[in-house]
């Protein structure tokens, strides 16, 4: 490795220092690579990849470092791949109703670049001011519109990705609708960067709604929101969000949030709608506040103007640095579970923490059954309890029908679990397809699946 700087430089690539890039949101630790490459374009991906073909040295493709399942860590050193100046949107199309960007792009740079013309794009995680499409792509990323809009994988029409052999692929099509031959687009969404480096992406867009109305709900407790979760879905109402905090989350945000909390309680829903008319909009707004209180909600409060509505989302999105404030480390968990057993989940993870000892903060998106589930830890003894105490959360998730991840993806975080929740035969299958991509297996080894069982 000592000539590999050496290499890739006289290869015309723009190398930069490596010490923004050993980390990530995972918590999962530092690696450095060997040498970090800022692509440019995709001639340059496919310069890598075939250097690193040529010379067998692993490469990790990078977006931002928003991700929170360690996938962009170079946790075998070897280049990191940067995509971060890949960062243009190439075209928006009003009449296709189609976009292409490249993987550098900012999400909210993108959301806000297709609104101006009336167009949406609806995916939106909690880093939508800094995450990276490409990262999205890789993670196949949701957030609390996926409720109604569904994920990122659910816009994605095509792609234009180098193979590790350094070939350049363009899969998909422009069109909406398309079932030519294998959807290898789809099979690249949502593979961690494992299969392919994706350079470029044409996104669905759909019309912008005309009308937006917020409430938040309070409740007494968990199990009363929820209820106000199906008495929403049982009146035929399908909200673009539906996010629920769980009592020790809204007791560890109160003094910070943005919007204040009533005392006493012990649950809240955040409920938006949207549309095309601010009545009809409105109406269905009213009736959610009715159906949750009907569930028992102590008070229902609809936002009155933009601020409002923007404190409101400002104290969802603050809840995660809020809790270090409780602890000064933390461990975040996406879950996901069938709506229905989303209050049964949310017990069996305040008991895994009473059991360790550690506190705990549960929220999320109650409409798709996607929790965030919280252990909270200061200590080095307290990091051993909580490492213990997430085998047990997994495990919950998974007897109660879910899976270990709704959006993070599994990374190398993960990876050990993987096999609780899929048999042997289906991972084997997915190691089969890996090796069609990747037969040397130097794109970001390690990631996803788990190493095959020693004889």
């Amino acid at each position: 490795m000592r000539r590999l700087g050496e290499d890739l430089a006289a290869l015309g690539l723009q190398l930069v220092d490596i010490e923004n890039y050993q980390s990530d949101e995972s918590g999962s630790g530092r690696f450095p690579p060997h040498a970090v490459v800022q692509a440019r374009n995709a001639e340059e991906v496919q310069a890598v990849l075939r250097y690193a073909r040529e010379h067998r040295v692993p490469v990790t493709p990078w977006g931002r470092g928003s991700g929170k399942s360690g996938a962009a860590l170079a946790e075998r050193g070897g280049i990191l791949l940067s995509l971060e100046k890949m960062d243009r949107i190439l075209e928006v199309s009003r009449e296709d109703m189609v976009c292409v960007v490249e993987p550098g792009v900012i999400l909210q740079t993108l959301q806000t670049a297709v609104e101006a013309q009336g167009l949406f794009y609806p995916p939106d995680p909690n880093s939508q001011a800094w995450c990276s499409l490409g990262g999205n792509l890789a993670h196949n990323a949701g957030g609390p519109r996926a409720l109604k809009y569904g994920v990122t994988r659910d816009y994605v029409l095509g792609v234009e990705a180098v193979l590790p052999t350094g070939e350049l692929i363009k899969a998909g099509h422009r069109s909406w609708k398309g079932v030519a031959g294998y959807d290898i687009t789809q099979l690249l969404v949502g593979s961690e960067g494992t299969l392919a480096v994706i350079t470029k992406a044409m996104l669905k867009l759909i019309p912008l709604p005309r009308a937006v109305s917020t409430m938040i709900a309070f409740f007494p407790d968990e199990d009363a929101a929820a209820l106000g979760v199906q008495k929403i879905f049982g009146a035929g109402l399908l909200p673009r969000a539906c996010e629920l905090l769980d009592g020790p989350t809204m007791r560890y945000v109160s003094p910070k949030a943005p919007f204040k909390f009533p005392d006493n309680v012990g649950g809240a829903l955040i409920v938006e709608h949207d549309g095309n008319s601010d009545d009809a909009v409105m109406e269905e707004l009213a009736k959610s506040g009715e159906m949750c209180t009907e569930a028992g909600a102590i008070d229902v409060v609809a936002a009155q103007d933009e601020a409002q509505r923007r404190r409101i989302w400002e104290t969802r999105r603050m809840i995660s640095t809020a809790l270090m404030s409780v602890r000064p480390f933390k461990i975040s968990e996406d879950v996901a579970v069938p709506r229905g057993q989303l209050v049964e989940l949310i017990r069996r993870v305040r008991g895994i923490g009473e059991r360790y000892g550690l506190p705990t903060a549960c929220y999320g998106h109650a409409g798709d059954g996607n929790l965030h589930a919280n252990l909270l830890f200061g200590s080095a003894e307290e990091r051993e309890k909580s490492h213990a105490a997430v085998d047990d959360l997994l495990q919950a998730a998974i007897d109660l029908g879910g899976t270990i991840t709704g959006e993070h993806g599994v990374g190398m975080a993960k990876r050990a679990f993987l096999a609780k929740e899929q048999s042997p035969q289906l991972i084997e299958l997915q190691r089969r397809i890996k090796h069609a991509f990747d037969p040397e297996n130097l794109l970001n080894p390690g990631k996803i699946l788990p190493e095959r069982p020693q004889a």
